[in-house]
């Protein structure tokens, strides 16, 4: 199989059609204009995995499938589609939100109060305070703080 001859570059048709071989070419080589950041294109339209101009992608993505996007180039000449789709769930267990149990001194009725007032529960069995861990930082008492038990 033989392969085409490339055709040659239109520096070196004009360097060959004046006599000038081995001088480089005094035209620009041809630059393709580099591809624009996808970010930075105008949305042309979004789709929902229900609609018409989403259904292909639907049947590919399933459930993964968050939208569709059609973006154009600044001239409107180029239009990109995008998918935006779900790879990863996590559960977030946010600190502030989570339970921490402070033991106070029996005698220590001021902060027992405080913390009554903040609406801790107290736990008999394992005499301690279970509070929001958020609450007790803003307090001061998170140096108080015992392991959960169970």
């Amino acid at each position: 199989m033989r392969r085409a001859a490339r055709a040659p570059c239109l520096g070196a048709q004009v360097n060959s059609t004046l006599g000038l071989t081995g001088i480089p070419s005094p035209l620009p080589a041809i630059v393709k204009a580099p591809k624009p950041s996808l970010s930075q294109l105008r949305v042309a339209k979004t789709y929902s995995p229900e609609q018409d101009g989403a259904k292909r992608f639907s049947r590919r993505y399933a459930e993964q499938l968050v939208c569709v996007r059609h973006r154009l180039n600044e001239a409107g000449t180029v239009r990109y589609t995008t998918v935006e789709i779900v790879v990863e769930t996590t559960p977030i267990v946010s600190r502030a939100r989570s339970l921490v149990a402070i033991r106070i001194a029996p005698s220590d009725k001021k902060t027992r109060t405080l913390l009554i007032a903040c609406g801790a529960r107290w736990q008999l069995k394992e005499k301690y305070w279970l509070l929001p861990r958020l609450v007790a930082k803003n307090l001061g008492l998170l140096h108080l703080r015992v392991p959960i038990a169970g």
